[in-house]
C-alpha cells in the first residue's frame, strides 16, 4: 500500500509487523471522502439535460476509477502523510491484518515488546509524528500507539495512544520496559491501562535521538549530529546517566553493537567507524543534579567526562542505511554487513592478525 520503512519480528510465530509510510499521499478513507465530495459537487452543478450525464459521470468516478498501479495515486502536497501497520506471515505469504492510521500520522518507528508487568504477552509499539514537515522537522506533536498481538499472532488489537511533544524516532525494549527517543530526550516507559507511563528521563542528548541499542544495563544512543553516547541505567536511583561519548561529530544513520564496549556506526557521508571504550573507562559515574561538582570535572568538550576511542575507519562513499553483525555460514567468523541508499550491499571482514 505504502513504502515499507521498518519491521519487527513476533518471536513465537516469526510473523512480521511492518510499518509503511508515504509522504505526499492520501489514506484510503481520505480518497473515498474526496471522491464523494467531487461526485456531489458534480451533480449539484448540473442542470436540466446535463443532470443525467453528471449522475453517470459521478457513478463512474465513485465505483470504477482508475487503477493506481497504472495511473498513479493522487498527490496530496507537502506535509501530508499516509501510514499503515501491516501484520504479514512470511510462511503463508499473505497479510494477516492491516491497520490504517489516520491522515497525516507518519509512522517512523516500531518495536516488539514484552513488558515485565505483563509477562507472556507481546505488544507492538508504533511511534508516529503529526503534520511532519521534511527538512525542518517541524511537527504538531507525536504519539506512541500500542497494539496487543493476539489470536496466536494473527491479529493486532488496539489498546491506547500516548501523546508526545515530538515524533519518537527510536524505540527499543529494555529490561521489561520501553526506551523511547523523543526529540533529544531519552525516556523509559512502562505499560499502563490508558496510556504509557513515563518512568525516567535524560535530557543530555544534544540534538536528536535517531537510534538506540541496549546490552545489559548499558544504552548506546545515536545522535543525529553528535555520534554515539554511552548511557548507564542506574536502577536503584532510577536514573539514565551519560558516562562517555565520542570526540568526533558524526551524523549517524545506523549503528550496531559488536560487544559490550564496541559500537560500529555509519554516517550520512559514507563513513563506517568502529568506536570502543578504553579499558580504564568506568560506567559507575554519579549524576550531578545540583551543580556542586567542580566545573572542570563535569565533562570534556561540552560532553561527558570520559571519551571513546576510534579503532578503525572505512570510507564507503555512499550513505549507509543499515549495519548488522552476522555470520554468513554456520561456524564461520563474524562480519559486518551494510546496505546503502543506492541499493548496494557490502561486507566488512576483520583481519584475524596484524600480519
Amino acid at each position: 500500500m505504502y513504502t515499507p520503512r521498518k519491521f519487527v519480528i513476533h518471536p513465537p510465530t516469526s510473523n512480521l509487523v511492518i510499518i509503511e509510510t508515504d509522504h505526499n499521499a492520501f489514506t484510503e478513507s481520505t480518497k473515498t471522502e474526496r471522491k464523494e465530495k467531487m461526485a456531489e459537487e458534480l451533480i449539484q452543478g448540473a442542470e436540466g439535460d446535463d443532470l443525467a450525464l453528471a449522475t453517470e459521470t459521478a457513478e463512474e468516478l465513485m465505483y470504477e476509477g482508475q487503477p493506481e498501479d497504472v495511473f498513479g495515486s493522487p498527490k496530496a502536497g507537502t506535509g501530508i502523510w499516509a501510514s499503515c501497520v501491516r501484520l504479514f506471515s512470511p510462511t503463508e505469504n499473505k497479510t494477516l491484518d492491516l491497520i490504517q492510521l489516520s491522515q497525516n500520522d507518519a509512522a517512523f518507528s516500531v518495536a516488539m515488546c514484552s513488558f515485565a508487568s505483563r509477562e507472556g504477552e507481546w505488544y507492538v509499539v508504533v511511534g508516529t509524528g503529526k503534520d511532519v514537515v521534511l527538512g525542518s522537522r517541524a511537527n504538531s506533536g507525536g504519539s506512541l500507539i500500542l497494539y496487543q498481538v493476539c489470536e496466536d499472532g494473527r491479529k493486532l488489537k488496539y489498546l491506547h495512544t500516548t501523546p508526545m511533544d515530538d515524533a519518537p524516532l527510536a524505540l527499543e525494549p529494555f529490561n521489561g520496559r520501553l526506551l523511547v527517543g523523543v526529540g533529544k530526550l531519552l525516556r523509559i516507559y512502562d505499560i499502563g491501562k490508558k496510556k504509557m507511563l513515563r518512568k525516567c528521563e535524560n535530557k543530555h542528548i544534544p540534538n536528536l535521538v535517531v537510534d538506540i541499542q541496549t546490552m545489559g544495563s548499558r544504552v548506546y544512543v545515536s545522535d543525529v549530529q553528535e555520534s554515539i553516547h554511552y548511557v548507564r541505567y542506574r536502577q536503584a536511583e532510577n536514573q539514565l546517566v551519560v558516562f562517555a561519548d565520542d570526540t568526533v561529530s558524526r551524523y549517524i544513520t545506523a549503528s550496531c553493537l559488536l560487544d559490550y564496549d564496541t559500537v560500529v556506526a555509519a554516517d550520512k557521508f559514507g563513513n563506517v567507524a568502529v568506536i570502543r571504550l578504553p579499558s580504564d573507562v568506568s560506567d559507575e559515574v554519579d549524576e550531578d543534579p545540583t551543580g556542586n561538582r567542580s566545573i572542570w570535572d563535569r565533562g570534556l568538550l561540552h560532553g561527558a567526562s570520559q571519551k571513546a576511542e576510534l579503532l578503525c575507519h572505512y570510507y564507503v562513499g555512499e550513505t549507509v542505511l543499515s549495519v548488522q553483525k552476522t555470520t554468513l555460514i554456520q561456524g564461520g567468523s563474524e562480519c559486518i554487513i551494510y546496505t546503502t541508499l543506492s541499493g548496494s550491499i557490502g561486507i566488512l571482514v576483520p583481519f584475524s592478525s596484524k600480519e
